[in-house]
């Protein structure tokens, strides 16, 4: 049996879980790519390291928006009944912030990269605007503020994650399965 498109009852379809493991592959993507800029020595292999970098930035928060308009038309399955209330509003509240932080990550990102005075160029005559206008005092403060986004994406996605190998591992659900590609379906 094939996974459906839509999300079903009792699994996340194959539209959102590409959404999901896409996203999830570029974000960690994006976290190599930010330490090897880091660690770049020669300002022409940082400059394309950071230049790759905001790329792969623009396209997460393009395939953020795209997720967000799929969700607004395609529920997900319910939460297991078996969950607490707090589990439930722990669940919810931890959804809503990954997605913030998806959105916030790259926005800031673009954002400094704007206060930096760089023009954001993405796969040749593709251009993005300033947001804001060059200042060395908001560089700083919106690197800073990229940063701590980006720490605190990577903490609730670990959190998410430990979540979901809870409920496989020690409550013995299918929370985790749903987000899976698996071929056995049970709708």
């Amino acid at each position: 049996m094939s996974i459906p498109l839509r999300n079903t009852t009792s699994r996340y379809g194959l539209v959102s879980q590409g959404f999901h493991w896409l996203i999830v592959a570029l974000i960690l993507f994006q976290y190599t790519w930010a330490w090897r800029i880091d660690q770049a020595e020669g300002i022409r292999v940082r400059f394309e390291l950071v230049t790759q970098h905001k790329t792969i930035g623009m396209v997460v928060l393009g395939l953020a928006i795209l997720r967000v308009l799929w969700r607004l038309f395609n529920r997900p399955p319910p939460l297991p009944e078996a969950m607490r209330a707090w589990e439930r509003v722990a669940a919810r509240a931890g959804h809503w912030g990954l997605y913030l932080l998806i959105f916030a990550v790259p926005l800031s990102g673009w954002m400094y990269s704007s206060a930096a005075g760089y023009a954001d160029f993405w796969w040749g005559p593709v251009s993005f605007p300033s947001l804001v206008e060059p200042s060395e005092t908001l560089e700083d403060s919106l690197h800073l503020v990229h940063q701590a986004l980006a720490i605190s994406l990577g903490v609730l996605a670990l959190i998410h994650a430990l979540a979901a190998l809870r409920h496989h591992f020690i409550n013995k659900d299918d929370v985790l399965r749903r987000m899976l590609p698996s071929w056995q379906n049970k709708d």
